[in-house]
């Protein structure tokens, strides 16, 4: 929990709404098998995460979660939120 009303409330929808869905036996694209891509530290691979999210059931849940908690690394709804200066490799830097 934070100390955000806002947050918790948004964190508790989001959990809640995986959990109903892990009750079917239903996973989001971001808890599959590759779920470590989402918040990779390699651009690229963050990058191939994001179409994936298109069509994703919590994709409103998902976004209105990262608002609330201003995440500021990693695929989120469709979004990369990782700072411009982390998105690039350094060998791009040239």
């Amino acid at each position: 929990m934070t100390t955000d009303p806002a947050a918790d409330d948004a964190m508790r929808a989001l959990s809640n709404a995986l959990l109903n869905m892990a009750a079917r036996d239903q996973r989001t694209p971001c808890q599959g098998r590759y779920s470590e891509l989402w918040t990779s530290e390699d651009y690229t691979q963050r990058a191939e995460t994001i179409p994936l999210c298109v069509g994703c059931p919590l994709l409103t849940l998902c976004a209105q979660y990262a608002s609330e908690l201003r995440a500021s690394f990693g695929v989120w709804a469709g979004t990369d939120r990782t700072p411009t200066n982390r998105k690039r490799r350094p060998s791009d830097e040239r």
